[in-house]
């Protein structure tokens, strides 16, 4: 019996022992492959940044994964976008959207385009943000394409059902467009004064609408984008992340043509970008990015940005800012980097040889979370202190 209360009692005190000495290891490492950078009134300057866009230059795929809602991650993808000429600019939008961003950008006068965000941004998913919109701006006017792969935003029907509005030839269809388009504001309002209140998207109404568009003879772009309506009620409805994940891969392939080959940039939450399995347990569009580029004799480069304290902001325009917690989220994972992040220089951290000391068996036992982003990222770079992003002035 004593030998038993014995060994209950130790055995916590030696895996807290096994657990500090891995990322002990772990920040060692870490320390050994740090290069800093310094953001300097519009640009970056600093051996970290030399890294980077080295091995970015290098890279036909150069996949970003954020934590979103910050002003400086949008700043640091356009000084890649600066430095490098991409084709293409992947992002966590649907397709349709991400073309009317680029004709309403392409074709707009500045006055036009300022009042169709007061109209519209808040449909506009992460690029509501101005930091986010003007990197949009950038890419265009570089002639980098937009691409989107997801599924449509919870409040984007009446964005896309405006659009259409514009170009059907069924009346019928026409005055349901207009229907989506004004519930959807009507409900996004109250939302916004009560979260009690539901998406329009989410009713019964709209459910009885979209059944009734697929059965009207309409254009082969119009009924695409209604199964995609249909689709995204669907994901949001169920939570099905696996479906989510499985139409950001379609997507992708569906367009498989006109990025292969090419100087292509992603820009998606972290969960999503790693090269193996992702940080939500599951292959995904980081992982086949790669297997594409490794396909064709290439590689691609994943890239990890986090801040380490500051305030992030809300999704929905009149929310606080969310302040950022070191012991949580991938943060919390991240504690044997982070430890060595003490003054107000940018940090990047080389994975390639914290990889090759888990393939050798020097890293083990530790959090799992941690082994996927060691494994599924070539660099991490830590950003001392993040601002939030901030919606249009009005």
């Amino acid at each position: 019996m004593f030998k038993k209360i014995i060994a209950l009692t130790t055995t916590p005190l030696i895996l807290a022992s096994v657990a500090f000495a891995q990322d002990s290891l772990i920040t060692a490492l870490a320390q050994n492959n740090q290069t800093s950078f310094v953001k300097e009134a519009n640009h970056f300057k600093g051996l970290g940044w030399d890294k980077i866009l080295n091995q970015a230059k290098k890279s036909s795929n150069v996949m970003v994964g954020e934590e979103h809602f910050t002003n400086e991650v949008p700043f640091f993808v356009s000084k890649l976008a600066e430095q490098i000429k991409f084709d293409n600019f992947f992002c966590e939008i649907d397709p349709f959207t991400a073309h009317i961003f680029e004709q309403k950008i392409k074709t707009l006068s500045a006055d036009a385009l300022k009042k169709y965000t007061a109209d519209y941004g808040n449909t506009f998913s992460f690029y509501a943000f101005e930091s986010e919109f003007d990197l949009l701006k950038q890419l265009i006017k570089n002639n980098t394409n937009i691409r989107g792969t997801d599924q449509i935003l919870l409040v984007a029907d009446r964005l896309i059902c405006n659009e259409l509005m514009q170009t059907t030839k069924n009346k019928r269809a026409k005055a349901i467009y207009e229907a989506i388009r004004d519930q959807s504001k009507n409900h996004f309002a109250a939302f916004l004064k009560d979260q009690k209140n539901p998406f329009y998207l989410y009713t019964d109404d709209f459910e009885k609408k979209i059944t009734e568009l697929a059965t009207l003879p309409l254009s082969p772009n119009e009924k695409k984008i209604i199964a995609a309506l249909k689709l995204t009620a669907k994901i949001y409805k169920s939570q099905n992340h696996h479906l989510r994940i499985q139409l950001m891969k379609n997507q992708l392939m569906e367009r498989y043509s006109e990025w292969a080959n090419k100087k292509n940039l992603y820009k998606y939450g972290a969960n999503h970008a790693a090269k193996g399995e992702s940080l939500l347990q599951i292959f995904d569009i980081g992982n086949l990015v790669n297997n594409v580029a490794d396909s064709q004799f290439t590689n691609s480069m994943h890239v990890i940005i986090v801040g380490k304290s500051g305030l992030q902001a809300s999704p929905f325009p009149g929310f606080p800012a969310e302040k950022i917690d070191e012991n949580s989220g991938i943060l919390k994972s991240l504690k044997p980097f982070l430890k060595l992040v003490q003054n107000k220089e940018w940090q990047c951290f080389d994975m390639l040889p914290l990889r090759e000391a888990i393939s050798s068996g020097k890293i083990k036992d530790t959090d799992v979370r941690l082994l996927r982003i060691i494994k599924g990222f070539d660099l991490l770079v830590v950003i001392p202190e993040v601002t939030a992003a901030q919606f249009p002035k009005s």
